[in-house]
């Protein structure tokens, strides 16, 4: 059972047995992982976000002069801060609330991440039949109030994978998918998308995409719904969540006759003088009739004010910052690569230079491919490699140091641009695109899937995984709510001023925090370093030295 598997990664075995007698460890592959169905789906699910987000900024540029075709480049980008913001915002508001639902009897994980899927669809397909600035922005709150599908994702992950070497490459999983969400989100927006809009749907020239990755959002939904198991470990041993407790009492309600049901059970071989296949009754919730079963004790919570250690909160800061400046790039990018090419005789390096790329959105498609493109290699091929050696803390600080450089040269493609003015687009912008690109996802792919272990690990109990999870999107969101209405508000002055620079040089300054926060994050004991009543027996019968890792005890 999942409960009695979650201690092992992080408790120590008994380290008296002879190295002799010791099982030689296999060395763990993604082929190796169990339960590669339920995996999969929740790929899908972790894929559809970043796919729905790139595939709007590929063409929100537009999209905003679509809604005003009189708005300035400064205005525009105001406005894509505002609805970049609009939708972390939300999910920093409701985020906790989710992440409570999903580590309580009344919702559970699959409840809370079926409503999430479902809500991120609807939420799309409403952002793409809007006409007006106002809509895209309800919709967008809409879509972030109502979901914590990043966070649930990761949490039932890791909880299908209780041992820490499979944990760690199925987490891996994650933003692999997420890679490949930013791989295939700019192509499907800047395809799909069009200017002036054709066939049934030219009023709404941005809905095709939005259409489509709602199709993927209602996919992920239905594999969660048939395909997925609860992992909350206090509904492993009932009949489910509150909700589902509720359906089954519906249905037999409605029904007639005898609901009764009968079935085989495992009996005990030692006993004597008993039946070899017992015929045992069932009641319609699939438990034995008989009144001497009994469920099995639950196990304590871990209280919501005793959550927040010291490694938790250095982790939740550092990821605060983190998210920042990440999420901030990848939308300012996209609006700086759209952004007209400024006149030559305009531009005065390497302060006072101003315009962007002048690229259309098929191209903003193709550019931001990119992004996901570089990145799955890397996730595949390089960066297990690099935490099998180095351990993912210290990959993921110096990871961090790359983001500086890449936020200092982000603005200088476009004095290339400007030298091919008015085109802007050649064999050189490309190149010079390309290199900014690549410094940024070497970066990120040493960052994002060790702050997925880290925030996992700093958990200081199992039975707030949920929470913890969540906390993190949460803090994460509230990073993208706040820093890029910011940057945005600054790269729209600085257009004004011939300062293009301005917005990426600030987030060069918040990497650089990033940095120094970093410095107090320790990789934490995956749930094991508060042991409640309880806990301490369950590892003795299990056969583990509880005494091996440093805990607190209630």
């Amino acid at each position: 059972m999942a409960h009695q598997s979650e201690r092992q990664p992080s408790l120590n075995v008994n380290t008296n047995a002879s190295p002799e007698s010791r099982p030689a460890e296999k060395k763990v592959s993604y082929m190796s992982l169990q339960k590669k169905g339920q995996l999969a789906v929740l790929c899908i699910a972790r894929l559809a976000e970043p796919l729905a987000s790139t595939s709007i900024q590929t063409y929100m540029f537009y999209q905003l002069k679509f809604f005003n075709p009189t708005a300035s480049a400064s205005m525009i980008s105001t406005q894509a801060g505002i609805i970049v913001g609009a939708k972390t915002a939300a999910q920093v508001c409701s985020g906790l609330l989710w992440g409570r639902l999903a580590d309580s009897d009344w919702g559970g994980r699959k409840t809370v991440l079926v409503i999430g899927l479902l809500s991120s669809g609807l939420s799309n397909i409403g952002y793409g039949f809007s006409k007006t600035f106002v809509a895209a922005v309800a919709w967008q709150v809409f879509g972030g109030a109502m979901n914590s599908n990043v966070a649930i994702t990761r949490c039932v992950v890791a909880e299908l994978n209780p041992d820490k070497r499979h944990r760690t490459r199925a987490l891996l999983l994650l933003p692999l998918f997420a890679n490949a969400g930013q791989l295939f989100g700019p192509l499907v927006g800047g395809l799909l998308s069009s200017k002036t809009g054709n066939g049934p749907l030219k009023a709404y020239p941005y809905a095709p995409p939005n259409m489509f990755t709602a199709a993927i959002f209602a996919i992920a939904a239905i594999g969660v719904i048939f395909g997925v198991e609860e992992t909350l470990e206090s509904l492993q041993h009932t009949e489910g969540s509150f909700a589902r407790r509720m359906w089954k009492k519906i249905v037999n309600y409605t029904s007639r006759g005898d609901s009764r049901d009968y079935a085989y059970a495992a009996i005990n071989s030692e006993e004597p003088n008993t039946p070899t296949s017992p015929l045992v009754e069932f009641t319609p919730g699939g438990r034995p009739a008989s009144s001497s079963s009994k469920p099995p004790k639950r196990k304590a919570k871990l209280p919501f004010r005793r959550i927040w250690t010291f490694n938790v909160l250095c982790t939740l800061l550092s990821h605060f910052i983190i998210a920042g400046h990440l999420g901030t790039f990848s939308n300012l990018w996209a609006i700086f690569l759209s952004t007209p090419v400024e006149q030559p005789d305009k531009q005065h390096p390497p302060i006072h230079f101003g315009g962007g790329i002048g690229m259309q959105p098929r191209d903003v498609g193709f550019a931001m491919s990119i992004i996901g493109a570089i990145g799955v290699f890397l996730q595949m091929a390089v960066y297990p490699m690099l935490n099998d050696r180095f351990g993912a803390v210290r990959v993921w600080q110096v990871a961090l140091f790359i983001f500086p450089l890449v936020y200092i040269f982000a603005p200088f493609p476009s004095l290339v641009a400007s030298a091919n003015y008015p085109n802007g687009e050649n064999a050189l912008v490309w190149l010079a695109v390309c290199i900014v690109l690549l410094l940024f996802i070497v970066g990120r792919t040493g960052v994002t899937p060790a702050t997925t272990l880290l925030i996992n690990d700093c958990t200081p109990h199992p039975s707030v995984r949920g929470t913890v999870h969540t906390a993190g999107t949460v803090v994460g969101n509230l990073s993208r709510s706040i820093f890029p209405v910011a940057a945005f508000t600054i790269f729209g002055n600085g257009l004004q001023i011939g300062v293009v620079g301005l917005g990426f040089w600030c987030l060069a300054g918040l990497a650089v925090l990033s940095c120094v926060a970093s410095r107090w994050v320790r990789e934490g004991s995956n749930g094991q370093e508060i042991l409640l009543e309880g806990d301490e027996e369950e590892a003795q019968s299990s056969g583990i030295d509880a005494g091996s890792q440093p805990t607190r005890r209630n």
